[in-house]
């Protein structure tokens, strides 16, 4: 048995992170390959998000005591609770590097547990925060469901399909997009442009999504809850950006829109470059001038071609992922 344990705070949400999708990818390979896998919650009663993710089982308790007596691995998710467990714990940092002011809850946290990060990129920045040598921190890098290499595209459209599908946050670099939506190259009618209303669960998302109601320039697409769908908006997309202004740890949308024969425009930031299956440009972030020239390069390329996308299917999948996990925490 695996279990991922979440986090204090919010329930295990769909659609509003990477940390979600990357957990229960993991768990549902797992238990296709006949490996007990489970997601554990506490504090939430059955409201810890299980209606989001009905194939994948959940356990709920009251309190952090009932992680004691779990068989087999416990991995924590970016977050351990200070009891003890039958086996040597995990713990996977998928979270940006926190306030220089939580190092000792975060030491707390990896103490004598394996250490996984989820780029090379967000390991090294562990490495350093925890003071530890980075040879004591493990890769496991995210993935794309297989579902997004498979999904069929649409057929061509005469406009070019640009998205953004980042959680509406000041982070994610929305800002830079409404900024670059306003150059008078946007004014094309070349171009259509979406946005997905997600993060929602959290007041700046809703801020954001009050400011955008009446917004002319981009249709406001609603969050999209499972993989399927996420892929069918994908395979109607030409374009995703991901103008991110934080560094982000790794970026699992940018892999997922390649395997679905999207290019992706992205900040040189963090561990964004890492997440080339070779339809990526990366462009400075901030720079609203730096992403309305990505979108013209990507019209220079065309659309991707079918050698293009089965070569980016090829990276960061979701059975090499689930191997290297296994390899870490079995070692």
């Amino acid at each position: 048995m695996i279990s991922f344990v979440w986090p204090p705070g919010e329930p295990m949400l769909a659609g509003t992170g990477g940390s979600e999708t990357y957990t229960a990818g993991h768990v549902r390979e797992l238990l296709r390959r006949g490996i007990d896998a489970q997601v554990v919650t506490i504090g939430h009663g059955l409201k810890d998000g299980r209606q989001d993710f009905k194939d994948i089982p959940f356990v709920a308790f009251k309190d952090a005591a009932g992680l004691s007596d779990l068989p087999g691995t416990v991995v924590f998710v970016n977050k351990a609770y200070p009891v003890p467990t039958r086996n040597k714990a995990a713990i996977i940092f998928h979270c940006s590097i926190p306030r220089r002011s939580d190092r000792d809850r975060y030491k707390s946290f990896a103490a004598g547990k394996t250490i996984i990060a989820t780029s090379i990129y967000s390991g090294q920045q562990w490495a350093l925060y925890l003071d530890i040598p980075y040879s004591k921190v493990n890769i496991v890098l995210p993935f794309a469901d297989p579902i997004y290499g498979n999904i069929k595209r649409s057929k061509e459209s005469k406009k070019m399909r640009i998205l953004f599908a980042g959680r509406l946050h000041p982070d994610k670099g929305i800002y830079t997009i409404l900024e670059m939506m306003h150059q008078s190259d946007m004014r094309s009618k070349d171009f259509t442009t979406s946005i997905v209303t997600a993060g929602l669960h959290v007041e700046v998302g809703r801020e954001i999504a009050r400011m955008l109601k009446n917004y002319p320039y981009a249709k406001l697409i609603e969050a999209q809850k499972t993989v399927p769908a996420m892929a069918r908006l994908l395979a109607r997309t030409d374009t995703l950006l991901m103008p991110s202004v934080f560094a982000e740890p790794f970026g699992m949308l940018s892999v997922e829109a390649q395997h679905a024969g999207c290019r992706v425009i992205a900040s040189n930031v963090g561990g964004l470059p890492e997440t080339n299956c070779g339809l990526l440009t990366l462009v400075d972030s901030r720079s609203p001038r730096a992403l309305l020239t990505g979108i013209k390069q990507a019209v220079a390329l065309g659309p991707v071609t079918k050698k293009e996308r089965d070569d980016a299917v090829e990276k960061f999948t979701l059975s090499e992922s689930v191997n290297d996990l296994m390899e870490v925490i079995h070692a």
